[in-house]
């Protein structure tokens, strides 16, 4: 049956008359249905008095002491019991997710993020909402934008790019770029802030080419107008952390990649300059949310923030640090 007929069909059916029925027959009385449904029972006896004349078929032998279903009756029972049945299951399901008694969210972020910040968070949430399900997935930034676009996701916690336009991006806190020398090194001895031609000639660790923290490195250093000398490139911040632990050379990580790390054989500074990221909670555009993700979203724009500052870095007694 296509959608024209089934509407058409069904136009002049209301579900109230179809319970009707159904009490009725359950019940095997016009009183006892009326007392379940807490309605009179010339109100009850209307409704399958309109159902039947809709549909043209009497659905009920009525005597003063007795109803039974007719042949018809039996046949519209069979299929409204196993409809309404469902119904009934989807209703109460629904009822539980828009009250969060049950519900799942998918987040997609990156690995930064994923590792040293949703964790703590996802802890947090579930301490409110037992029953919700937060599932967490990490990728890259662009892998986590096509993610999202499939729907395989429902929101992302990701560093806001150029690339956007599609998305809807909520702040949640401005996370600082800072250097990282070797604990030996002389040039940050004393130093909390350095200047972009202090450090320019050093060599470098750094994020892979094409990454975000890489381009931002970049241009930070096209706007000084200095050179920069790559020596080694790897993806994870741990694995940087530790070329710079053995004194091979410095690199520009985010802060909030250097949480719950060890950083007592590195020195920190801060740029003059000052450079930022800023991340969000990304979804997509005109899209809505289901109650659960709606929850979550509510949730890390409140619980993020304070969460980055009551985490502050690990330093030990080498390590100096903004």
């Amino acid at each position: 049956m296509t959608q024209p007929d089934w509407y058409q069909a069904l136009s002049r059916v209301n579900l109230n008359q179809i319970m009707a029925f159904l009490v009725v027959a359950e019940e095997k009385s016009f009183r006892s249905a009326a007392l379940r449904m807490h309605l009179s029972q010339s109100a009850v006896s209307v409704q399958v008095q309109q159902l039947e004349r809709v549909l043209g078929v009497v659905l009920f032998h009525r005597t003063t002491r007795s109803v039974a279903l007719t042949r018809e009756g039996a046949s519209l029972a069979e299929v409204a019991q196993r409809v309404t049945t469902d119904l009934a299951g989807i209703t109460t399901a629904l009822r539980e997710v828009a009250q969060l008694q049950k519900g799942v969210v998918t987040v997609v972020a990156m690995p930064t993020f994923a590792y040293m910040l949703l964790p703590h968070l996802m802890s947090g949430y579930a301490e409110l909402h037992p029953n919700v399900d937060v599932r967490l997935l990490d990728f890259d930034s662009p892998k986590a934008l096509d993610i999202l676009q499939q729907g395989q996701a429902d929101l992302a916690v990701l560093a806001r790019t150029p690339h956007m336009e599609a998305f809807e991006f909520v702040h949640l806190f401005e996370d600082e770029l800072v250097v990282l020398a070797p604990a030996a090194s002389s040039l940050l001895e004393g130093r909390l802030e350095l200047s972009i031609e202090e450090v320019a000639g050093e060599p470098w660790v750094l994020s892979p080419r094409g990454s975000q923290t890489r381009t931002l490195i970049e241009q930070i250093f096209a706007r000084a107008q200095c050179t920069l000398h790559v020596r080694q490139e790897c993806q994870r911040p741990q694995t940087l952390l530790a070329l710079v632990e053995n004194g091979l050379g410095m690199t520009i990580l985010p802060r909030a990649s250097l949480v719950d790390m060890n950083l007592s054989r590195v020195r920190i500074a801060r740029l003059q300059t000052r450079p930022m990221r800023e991340v969000g909670i990304v979804t997509l555009r005109n899209m809505s949310l289901s109650p659960a993700a709606q929850s979550f979203k509510e949730f890390l724009v409140l619980a993020c923030p304070q969460s980055m500052q009551s985490r502050p870095l690990t330093v030990g007694p080498t390590c100096q640090g903004p």
